[in-house]
């Protein structure tokens, strides 16, 4: 039986073919691991669908269906797809004054009452560094939160380091 000419020239000129990373199942790549977030559990990854929970630690069984998680790329960790919906809504806001209103997905920030536009009316991302927005439900708007410049204070000049100590200047 004579060699297959296109399986020898795409293993030859086509770098992907040249490594097989993780253990190939029936074509697919499948990898389980345990993660300690969002929830302790066993995590699985299924090709072309991502990260799912498959088993909860502290559960006897595993889950009915794999619960699917997505990166969220503006706290740079893994969340629960379900979660990462419940914390976006679309609204209509001004950012520059005189200007017409633009539509942005907002993300709900972890423990606070702060949003950030995280995409664009496309659907485009937006990367940091973020303003920080208020939902008003009265009027249901959102508001930008403006700070005093006296609260833009770095973390370098609140902590001090090791060895130094912090003395006033002295009036001349």
């Amino acid at each position: 039986m004579a060699p297959n000419l296109f399986l020898c020239l795409r293993a030859v000129f086509c770098p992907t073919y040249w490594f097989q990373r993780g253990e190939r199942i029936q074509g697919s790549l499948n990898k389980e691991e345990h993660w300690n977030s969002p929830v302790p559990g066993i995590y699985k990854y299924f090709p072309g669908r991502g990260w799912h929970l498959i088993h909860q630690d502290g559960h006897e069984y595993d889950e009915k269906l794999p619960v699917p998680l997505v990166y969220c790329r503006i706290l740079h960790r893994y969340m629960f797809e379900q979660e990462m919906e419940n914390r976006c809504r679309w609204h209509s806001v001004v950012v520059h004054e005189g200007a017409k209103p633009e539509r942005f997905l907002f993300f709900h920030l972890d423990d606070s009452d702060f949003w950030v536009a995280g995409w664009d009316a496309k659907g485009k991302f937006i990367p940091g560094p973020y303003q920080k927005w208020q939902f008003d439900p009265t009027a249901q708007t959102m508001r930008r939160v403006v700070f005093p410049e006296s609260s833009n204070v770095s973390y370098a000049s609140i902590v001090p380091t090791r060895g130094l100590s912090l003395a006033l200047p002295h009036a001349l």
